[in-house]
């Protein structure tokens, strides 16, 4: 969810035969007469140090069981954890995106977490919404939740004001003219970040699409036929009207149609933009970036079919093939205790999944308040297919892929929305 984290890392990754590949982290047997050894693979672009100080704490704690934290490159997360579980390299446990999750999880690579749920009672402190994204693979957890977020929209109230805008924009109508405002090239100011190099794009430029055509049955992609909506007429109108953002307008950089989220927190902390969109854990780092004073959270703006937000959830999850699960299960509890997923989430995280953890202070504060208002708006929340196997490598490399084609006028809206619903038909059909 500049760079998003400077800090020491305990472990540094060490490449097995190629530059993609994980280092060798696997499980560790305990020495005879010493504490169990477990490594954690952190997969994040933020959070390290929170993650390696729960784990100095755990592990002085502990004293039997000893942490070893290390620090994946999101942007490379999927080959490089792909390379490891094959390998027999992969962590001991780690952390795990919701849309990676079927990936690995069918692949075998996660360990079933159902029995050791049920004897924990955990299932009872975590929000429901969260557990329901844990059994997307075959009704049956796979991780536990620690956070749960949407996909908000981060907007600099001091380029606001400069700009005489009072209010984030409601509608579609309203960011495109707030954009406008807030672009001088002049000054390397831009409105709008359009983001095509990283799949975090995905999110944006399907929510014009799903504001202008609507959501299929039960606010997913896909119609009473199962096939994928994004294809329908309005669906490609809010395309082309995204599109023009960058091409016609020009209220994005034009180095941000292969751009990844590092480059766009980097301008944005660097007052070069007024609004961006992304998850939860801009909350913290855009903070620190430009001042909390100076951050303002919204919703995504609605259309003429409505307003929708995507949300999602990041968890910790068990290598099937670990020697060591009972002690990375351990480390697992003790990071989801209340007073700890409550300190992880307000530094580097979201929204905590830890339901407890929802009474703290600090998500009084005003940018919380629209996330906040996102997560309890059931009927607006929108489906991804993420359950489908497939999915990660989907939104984080063809995606990418194909908008980039669109943003530099290679394909047209129209085409671009048959290559992903033919993408999203064939990747349903094999499910």
């Amino acid at each position: 969810m500049a760079a998003l984290v400077r800090a020491q890392r305990r472990a540094v990754l060490r490449g097995l035969a190629a530059a993609a590949a994980l280092p060798v982290v696997g499980s560790r047997p305990a020495a005879a007469q010493g504490p169990a050894r477990i490594t954690f693979g952190w997969p994040f672009a933020s959070g390290a140090p929170g993650i390696e100080e729960l784990a100095k704490r755990f592990s002085e704690e502990r004293k039997s069981i000893q942490v070893e934290v290390q620090v994946i490159p999101q942007a490379q997360v999927i080959p490089r954890l792909t390379t490891a579980f094959t390998g027999g390299q992969a962590p001991d446990c780690m952390g795990m995106s919701d849309a990676w999750l079927t990936q690995f999880a069918g692949g075998g690579w996660l360990e079933n977490l159902e029995g050791m749920v049920r004897s924990s009672g955990i299932e009872k402190e975590i929000v429901p919404a969260s557990m329901g994204i844990a059994r997307m693979h075959k009704g049956q957890a796979h991780y536990i939740g620690y956070l749960v977020e949407p996909y908000a929209v981060y907007y600099n109230r001091k380029l606001f004001a400069e700009a005489g805008l009072p209010a984030p924009p409601r509608d579609v109508d309203e960011w495109r003219a707030h954009a406008l405002k807030l672009t001088d090239r002049a000054r390397n100011r831009f409105g709008y970040y359009v983001l095509g190099g990283s799949g975090w794009q995905f999110q944006q430029w399907t929510t014009w699409m799903m504001n202008h055509g609507g959501p299929g049955v039960a606010n997913t992609f896909f119609d009473a036929q199962g096939k994928c909506v994004l294809a329908g007429p309005r669906h490609v109108q809010g395309l082309e009207k995204w599109l023009a953002l960058y091409q016609q307008d020009k209220v994005s950089p034009p180095a941000s149609a292969t751009a990844g989220f590092q480059d766009q927190t980097n301008a944005f902390n660097a007052n070069q933009l007024g609004m961006v969109m992304g998850w939860g854990g801009y909350l913290t780092v855009l903070a620190q970036g430009i001042g909390e004073e100076n951050l303002g959270t919204a919703l995504p703006p609605a259309g003429p079919a409505g307003q929708f937000f995507y949300f999602a959830g990041n968890g910790f999850a068990i290598n099937a093939a670990s020697k060591q699960k009972e002690a990375s299960w351990e480390f697992i509890r003790f990071m989801l205790r209340p007073e700890n997923n409550a300190r992880f989430n307000q530094q580097y995280g979201a929204i905590p999944a830890v339901q407890a953890a929802w009474t703290a202070d600090w998500l009084k504060a005003p940018k919380y308040a629209a996330p906040l208002e996102m997560l309890r708006s059931t009927p607006k929340l929108l489906y991804n297919p993420r359950n489908l196997p497939g999915y990660a490598s989907f939104q984080n490399q063809f995606c990418p892929e194909q908008i980039q084609k669109a943003l530099l006028g290679k394909q047209s809206a129209q085409e671009h929305a048959t290559a992903v619903v033919t993408a999203l038909n064939e990747m349903r059909a094999k499910a």
